[in-house]
């Protein structure tokens, strides 16, 4: 017995041991960064952490948001004219010139592409009219997306005083601009030509994001001399200031799977050593898995009280998991929950039930299930179940036959009645008849007792 219980510890302990192992991930890289995060750009798990809340000057990876602002706020066809102040911005520019024309797409490709520190300016003032009313907008924007301490001062991350943000609130920022079709185009664009302007001839501008394209430069990942080029790569915004450091967030796509890296404060070249470093990192070790699809098919709910009696039901949207690579999708599961009772009216969108994930036994998640259609509250029969389509054809019969009732009523009662006056006719004619009679008999009878 004693043999028999050793052998059982003895396998349990390694089989606990073979599951740790199974799930390890592989060592974090070593960062020159003094910040940075690793997130999938999907769910938003963080998959690394250094320091990732700690508010740092972002330099040039503001424009993300300022870029993501000017798509939202501005149509792309809109013409710009440029003011006396403008053209003067620091740093890396395309030179506008007070009283130049140029449109909003030309602008938002200059910034993003470029990284034009007076485009920024620009598209500040034409959605806020000012740069520090802009700001207010950048921080408003940024929390919607999920940044938790964004502090921007300016659009386009120059140095200033107390413009500072996280390596997690950038990577939230990029996370929700990916998700703008347009804002994705400009960030994986290399070359863009912007054309002649009243002021302006034609310009080419160039991505400086060398993780796009620069098969030529060697960057050191973990020690190793690589192409900065970056296979799957997807974006997003280079940043560098004297004060920031070098800057980066970074994206990439293989397989289903997008990741989020963002490094603040390291190098020109490390940015990207770095970023590689992470984004490989991420890839060997997780995936984005798709828990619930949205587009499978639920049965019909039974609607109490409605126009009709049953409501088309839909899983409200996609949910994804972030999972180590070596983990088997099986053990990620879900049941379809829904109301018992569905009272009418019922409105398109309203919940009505939910699709439950699990992991391992263990409840992770939820995804609402919501009606696909309206539900009217149905006719009076609807609280029999009684569809309104079947009330109608019933409510139609039953006053056809309430109609033949009532013309079957009103016969009788005038047959009745004609009946009636017919026997109140006739005992008038006999009372008149036995009055005549005896009027009759009593003048005979007084003809006869005459004495003459």
């Amino acid at each position: 017995m004693k043999r028999i219980v050793c052998i059982l510890i003895f396998a349990l302990t390694m089989s606990a041991m073979f599951q740790t192992a199974a799930f390890a991930a592989t060592n974090p890289p070593e960062l020159i960064a003094e910040t940075a995060v690793l997130i999938d750009a999907t769910t938003g798990a963080v998959l690394y952490d250094k320091n990732k809340d700690a508010l740092m000057e972002p330099a040039s990876t503001t424009k993300m948001i300022t870029g993501l602002l000017a798509i939202e706020n501005l149509p792309m066809d809109r013409i710009v004219t440029i003011d006396a102040e403008t053209p003067f911005t620091d740093g890396t520019r395309i030179y506008l010139e007070e009283g130049e024309e140029i449109s909003v797409e030309h602008l938002v490709n200059a910034l993003m592409i470029e990284s034009a520190n007076d485009t920024a300016v620009a598209l500040a003032k034409e959605i806020s009219g000012s740069v520090e009313d802009f700001a207010v907008l950048m921080n408003e924007r940024a929390r919607e997306l999920g940044a938790k301490n964004p502090s921007f001062k300016n659009p386009n991350g120059l140095h200033l005083e107390g413009h500072l943000v996280s390596a997690y609130d950038l990577a939230m920022i990029a996370k929700g601009a990916m998700k703008n079709q347009k804002f994705r185009e400009i960030v994986l664009t290399y070359k863009y030509t912007i054309p002649e302007t009243n002021k302006k001839v034609e310009r080419n501008i160039y991505n400086r994001n060398r993780l796009i394209y620069d098969e030529v430069t060697k960057v050191s990942v973990k020690g190793v001399m690589r192409p900065a080029r970056y296979e799957g790569a997807t974006g997003i915004k280079t940043g560098s200031t004297g004060q920031a450091g070098g800057c980066l967030v970074a994206s990439a796509k293989r397989e289903g799977t997008e990741l989020i890296a963002v490094v603040l404060k390291s190098t020109d070249a490390g940015r990207y050593g770095d970023s590689i470093a992470l984004l490989d990192y991420g890839f060997e070790n997780y995936f984005t898995y798709k828990a619930v699809d949205s587009s499978q098919a639920l049965e019909d709910l039974e609607v109490t009280r409605g126009a009709v009696n049953h409501v088309a039901i839909e899983i409200k949207e996609d949910s994804y998991m972030t999972l180590p690579v070596e983990a088997s999708p099986e053990l990620v599961t879900t049941e379809a929950v829904t109301d018992e009772i569905v009272t009418a009216p019922v409105e398109k969108g309203q919940q009505v039930g939910k699709i439950e994930i699990y992991e391992g036994g263990s409840l992770v998640g939820e995804v609402p299930i919501v009606a696909a259609e309206s539900v009217a509250e149905g006719m009076f029969l609807s609280r029999f179940g009684v569809e309104d389509s079947v009330s109608a054809v019933v409510e139609k019969y039953v006053l056809i036959a309430a109609g033949a009732i009532a013309f079957f009523l009103l016969l009788i009662i005038s047959l009745s009645i004609r009946q009636k006056l017919r026997r109140k006719a006739l005992r008038e004619k006999r009372a008149r008849e036995i009055a005549e009679d005896r009027a009759r008999k009593l003048r005979e009878l007084e003809k006869r007792q005459w004495p003459y």
